[in-house]
């Protein structure tokens, strides 16, 4: 992009900033908004005790205003952008008028707002001049909210009712303090209810410091002036995401990706999306999408739209939009009731957050993909599980252990390779590996590697990135569960524009040992008497023909081990010297 441009977009950019009422209260107010959104993490994750927070940071923070719109959100995982919105308006909508200062509640219904009943929701109203103002929330995966099995990703799951506790909308504290009767009901639907509660406190710690730093910013500009500016939020984010929709070609476009199956019956599952672009407007359409699944892998529909705006913001928009309900306006989203992205009754959805939102992106990007080539990445790899539980021989204490290492690969990009060791799509990076010598800590198991696969990565001009082996080897003496709950295992990480697919995701028990044995995607297994486990995820699809990749760059990516000279040789067309070094004579004839 030239200086021209690039002072010209500039230029525009301010010109849309400008259109506030007043435009420097409007970006010291939003500006601020973000700042309590990270400090709402900050308090998360220095006060709740599970790893998932603290190490993997699997949790969001965000803030809602008086009318349940989502204003501000940027401390997180996208795959809880929008539908944390929808869990306020199921509270707001069941209590009506009674919400008062000092209240807090609690939801994971997946029915009303929530996505799969891992995911419980906190929520505290916050209250000035005597109204409701705004509402602050933190959504986290807690580690067992009960359910068939610890960890409550349960592959046999059938309905609703075999995953876990399901919690409706429900105040938990009043005047400021914990109605211990309600709490006591969710902590003893769980196996590790002193850890549930504490971390539900962590979260309401979150939420507790987003109420003084907005009560701090409303005595400071009043409410008039603060309702107005986020009005003017809104309004700013809508109109940059309308602007770039108009900016598309009027049409249609389709998209299509496939899961391998919920893990009980052997079919796959397609999910299929219809993107119409009429002006500055977009239709996303899942027609003929498969019909709603026996096992886990069904979507809610506020997980579904979710999916749909990560799609939009990660392409079709640049991430300086703010991520409020302005931005969600210009994109109407129509599902069949009963497919596997809009089911009914008490269909399980386990698995939602993970593989069945990766598909939904995917196909939400295959479909934008001709008309935003420079924007769309190949595919990233899928979640290669698994959940570890048992009782640590250490210290006789129950544990359940999500492997977040072993991450697969990002899929290339025009001008970009793939992130390696980053995550599944849905979660762009956002999850954290955690600290290999601290898990060592907290459970019993040692690492035996955690490297990169070579070869594991899609070959492109852009290629993808690699995926990293993970072996763990389990104390002896100790009976281990382990829960699958993966995906990827049949379509691997789809290449574009002649770039090629990454590897599929594979995993064993005992791998090289008596006993060795391929896991299924999804699914139980019980080890005895210590063991390992070894995954082998997915590395990301490439993007562009791997002929065109500069061959010093293959011989950088031969050398640093992330390709063969096998690859390097048949696939990008590159012939290497004994020292790393390109042979130009022989890469010219195998490209000619």
């Amino acid at each position: 992009m030239s200086e021209k441009t690039t002072g010209a977009a500039l230029e525009k950019r301010k010109a849309e900033f400008e259109g506030a009422k007043d435009p420097i209260t409007f970006a010291v107010i939003y500006n601020r908004l973000l700042t309590i959104n990270r400090e709402m993490g900050i308090t998360m994750i220095n006060t709740s005790i599970s790893p998932i927070f603290a190490e993997a940071h699997d949790f969001s923070c965000a803030v809602c205003d008086w009318d349940c719109r989502i204003v501000s959100q940027v401390d997180g995982v996208p795959s809880h952008t929008a539908s944390a919105m929808e869990s306020v308006k199921a509270i707001v909508k069941y209590f009506g008028d009674d919400i008062h200062p000092g209240d807090v509640f609690v939801l994971n219904d997946p029915y009303m707002g929530g996505t799969h009943l891992q995911d419980v929701t906190i929520m505290k109203p916050i209250f000035f001049g005597g109204r409701l103002q705004f509402i602050a929330i933190n959504r986290a995966h807690h580690g067992d909210v009960g359910g068939m099995e610890p960890g409550s990703y349960c592959p046999k799951a059938t309905e609703l009712f075999h995953e876990g506790v399901r919690i409706p909308p429900l105040r938990i504290y009043s005047g400021d303090e914990p109605i211990m009767d309600v709490i006591n009901m969710i902590r003893i639907n769980t196996r590790m209810p002193e850890e549930i509660w504490v971390d539900m406190k962590a979260q309401v710690a979150s939420c507790n410091v987003g109420e003084k730093r907005i009560l701090e910013m409303m005595e400071k500009y009043g409410e008039e002036k603060t309702r107005e500016t986020i009005e003017d939020i809104h309004l700013y984010a809508e109109n940059r995401m309308r602007d770039e929709i108009g900016r598309l070609p009027d049409g249609v476009y389709h998209g299509h990706a496939t899961l391998d199956g919920d893990g009980l019956v052997d079919e796959p599952l397609d999910i299929k999306v219809k993107i119409t672009i009429q002006g500055r407007d977009a239709l996303v359409d899942f027609e003929g999408t498969s019909p709603q699944c026996l096992g886990p892998s069904n979507s809610p529909l506020a997980n579904t739209a979710t999916c749909v705006y990560v799609a939009f913001l990660t392409t079709v928009t640049t991430p300086d939009i703010p991520h409020n309900e302005g931005v969600y306006r210009p994109i109407r989203i129509t599902a069949p009731e009963g497919s596997v992205v809009n089911p009914s009754g008490n269909a399980p959805v386990a698995y939602c957050t993970l593989d069945t939102a990766c598909a939904i992106l995917e196909a939400c990007w295959m479909a934008l993909a001709d008309i935003l080539p420079g924007r769309v990445p190949a595919g990233w790899n899928r979640w290669n599980g698994p959940t570890v539980s048992g009782v640590d021989p250490r210290n006789e204490n129950f544990y359940v252990m999500f492997g977040f290492n072993g991450f697969g690969g990002a899929g290339g990009a025009q001008s970009a390779d793939g992130r390696p060791y980053i995550g599944d799509g849905i979660d762009l990076g956002g999850l954290i590996a955690p600290n290999i010598e601290t898990n060592e800590v907290d459970y019993p198991h040692i690492t035996e590697f955690n490297e990169f696969t070579e070869d594991s990565c899609g070959a492109g001009e852009y290629r993808g990135g690699n995926g990293a082996r993970y072996r763990i080897k389990f104390y002896d003496g100790a009976e281990t569960n382990l829960v699958m709950f993966g995906d990827g295992r049949v379509n691997p990480p789809y290449g574009l524009f002649g770039g090629l697919p990454g590897t599929c995701n594979m995993a064993y028990i005992n791998e090289g040992l008596a006993g060795e044995e391929l896991l299924p995607a999804k699914g139980a297994v019980t080890l005895t008497d210590g063991g390992t486990f070894t995954s082998y995820p997915s590395g990301g699809g490439g993007w562009g023909d791997p002929k065109k990749r500069p061959a010093e760059k293959v011989a950088m990516d031969v050398k640093n081990g992330y390709i063969s000279r096998r690859a390097a040789q048949e696939i990008y067309g590159v012939a290497l010297t004994e020292g790393f070094g390109v042979d130009a004579a022989a890469t010219a004839k195998l490209r000619g």
